[in-house]
């Protein structure tokens, strides 16, 4: 029973701390599958360190000891990012949100596989084995394969590809440095509570890129947002303020219309955001091939959105457009506030800046009754 529930702690508790951490990609753009395929990758990643790291002994190259500390955490992280440099090449991949939770994914695969072998290993002391190890352990190798995710993202977007080149191998540096100085500490018995320290202050380094993502890819739907795409500039204000907005300012339109059609609304929003990341990423996308990729992603979106702006329907996206989107509320302080007018001439636009006209029009001759 007590190495069923440390077998249970070991491989449930990092699987939280990643969808937890999940919760900060406010744009949506990390896709599910590719959580679980980097889970998968980092499992695998294991096995194959778990095969090469004893060569060294074995070969009478190295001591056990020196393997742990030197070349452990270069095998290891030259492993785990494989299938982050695969997923980096992909269309769908956008920037260092991405980067950083795939990376956090590839770490807790890897580690909870590692976690079972530990448990297995030492029955009489399991249960207090698997806690340690995923709030220390756990929590580093989810660190380190972040730091190479964000890395390898940034070089996404980066228009220059030498100094991208320079911060891929900075990453790997970091990693492999931040996972050889744990492994250093734990091999001269660091006490336990300073280990768990070290994982949750690399919890606290990913968490800390991924807000400094968010607020770059919020800047990009920002300006990238626009004719093209006939998303109005109010809507692209909402967009990039949409960690305020889809919690607190959705309550008007679920109020006026109920819960149905709120995850649309919602859906919309991320939609929009994705394309203007991607628009922005076909600045840094030299390959005439990978720019088709992106434009028919981007297409794709396109599709998706006007979809949805059917299945909303036309009064609820007046009402999104207008009542919601327009009103001066005091918390709407990253968007700025009213916008008068969003200007005839986009795209898609003129039936719903007729529309607001005719509205406020109607307001107008209301309130002098």
């Amino acid at each position: 029973m007590n190495l069923a529930a440390s077998i249970s702690i070991s491989l449930i508790v990092p699987i939280i701390f990643l969808f937890v951490l999940q919760t900060f990609d406010l744009l949506k753009t990390v896709k599910f599958r590719n959580n679980i395929l980097t889970l998968i990758w980092g499992a695998a990643a294991y096995y194959l360190a778990a095969q090469i790291n004893p060569l060294f002994v074995k070969l009478g190259l190295l001591e056990w000891d020196q393997v742990v500390r030197y070349v452990a955490p270069v095998v290891e992280e030259l492993l785990k990012s494989l299938i982050l440099i695969y997923l980096a090449t992909r269309p769908e991949f956008n920037y260092v949100v991405d980067g950083a939770l795939y990376g956090f994914g590839a770490g807790i695969g890897f580690a909870i596989i590692e976690n079972v072998e530990y448990v297995q290993g030492n029955i009489a002391f399991a249960f207090i084995t698997a806690l340690a190890r995923v709030f220390s352990t756990n929590l580093m190798h989810a660190t380190s394969s972040g730091l190479v995710g964000t890395a390898l993202a940034f070089n996404r977007g980066e228009t220059n590809k030498r100094q991208g080149g320079f911060v891929i191998l900075g990453g790997y540096l970091l990693a492999i440095f931040f996972h050889g100085a744990f492994n250093t500490m734990v091999n001269a018995g660091v006490f336990l509570p300073f280990a768990i320290g070290y994982g949750v202050f690399g919890v606290a380094l990913i968490w800390y890129v991924i807000r400094r993502g968010m607020a770059a890819q919020k800047d990009w739907v920002g300006e990238k947002l626009g004719v093209q795409d006939r998303v109005t500039k109010e809507e692209a204000r909402a967009v990039t303020g949409i960690d305020r907005i889809v919690e607190t300012l959705i309550l008007p339109f679920r109020e006026r219309f109920g819960n149905e059609k709120v995850p649309l609304v919602k859906e919309l929003m991320y939609k929009q955001a994705e394309i203007g990341i991607k628009r922005k990423l076909l600045d840094a996308t030299p390959s005439p091939t990978k720019q088709k990729e992106v434009e028919n992603i981007i297409q794709t979106l396109y599709k998706e959105m006007e979809e949805l702006r059917r299945q909303i329907g036309l009064y609820p996206m007046m009402f999104v457009r207008e009542v919601y989107l327009g009103q001066d509320i005091n918390t709407w302080d990253k968007l700025g506030t009213r916008i008068a007018e969003t200007g005839t001439g986009q795209r898609g636009g003129g039936l719903w800046d007729a529309a607001t006209a005719r509205i406020k029009q109607s307001k107008s001759q209301e309130d002098k009754s």
